[in-house]
């Protein structure tokens, strides 16, 4: 896809892997709509990014997501990309099914339900553009799930299949469908209770977004970046063995 003259929103876009997207575009001259729950740090975002909208919104409810359409499509009519990054990793222990909380079910709400919600609502607006394109953020996690996230890992795999399928639903529409799969990368995720102990390296943000900006314009459908070329291409080849790096046995 060409990086100019979209006008975008992406969901999640406070923080993060959605807040370095945000000035990616934008420093290209793209117009960029950002949406997440938290208000005051979408108001930091704009004071940091001049020209950037903002949108207090849960992609878990239905009605915000009503709400943000019909904003997008009467100040924005002619937006054309979607990226679709809201997400939270949590650490449920079903080995200590005491422990399991109220929030259970939050990482499939609005990692997966929520994209879903979002692809449906906005799916009308960009199949009215000449050329639209809807990117969802998948994980490394997608190919080799990290045991001490299943439910994180799970709503990453069906994104992943997700996207599959609707890229071959959408094949004769103008709307090209492109899956972006992070690797580790140094945001705040997964920064919440029950995270394992122990360092986790990741790549930096920065890094990260200029790798991805790059294979935006590749022309490829499925976009993994960094470490996750490397899960995506031995889950097809050693997959238990790289389950079995990535969650070793204990003594």
């Amino acid at each position: 896809m060409k990086l100019t003259g979209h006008k975008v929103v992406i969901t999640g876009g406070g923080s993060g892997i959605g807040a370095g997207l945000a000035k990616a575009f934008i420093e290209r001259g793209n117009k960029v709509v950002i949406t997440g729950r938290r208000e005051q740090v979408l108001r930091e975002m704009v004071g940091r990014l001049p020209g950037l909208e903002t949108f207090v919104m849960d992609v878990a409810k239905e009605t915000d997501i009503q709400k943000l359409f019909a904003l997008v499509a009467k100040e924005h009519p002619t937006t054309d990309v979607i990226i679709n990054n809201a997400g939270i990793m949590l650490w449920p222990d079903f080995s200590r099914p005491e422990t399991l909380g109220e929030n259970l079910f939050d990482e499939i709400e609005i990692n997966l339900k929520g994209l879903i919600r979002m692809t449906a609502v906005f799916l009308p607006l960009l199949l009215k553009q000449p050329e639209a394109t809807l990117i969802n953020v998948s994980s490394g996690l997608a190919y080799v799930p990290l045991a001490s996230t299943p439910i994180y890992c799970a709503t990453k795999a069906a994104v992943h299949s997700f996207s599959d399928s609707l890229r071959h639903q959408l094949r004769k529409t103008h709307v090209q469908v492109l899956e972006l799969a992070p690797p580790r990368v140094e945001t705040n995720l997964g920064e919440t209770a029950g995270r394992p102990e122990g360092k986790y390296p990741g790549m930096g943000l920065e890094a990260f977004i200029a790798l991805t900006m790059k294979a935006l314009e590749s022309g490829k459908s499925e976009l993994p970046i960094g470490q996750a070329k490397f899960l995506r291409f031995g889950s097809r080849l050693m997959p238990s063995f790289l389950f079995k790096k990535l969650n070793p046995s204990k003594a």
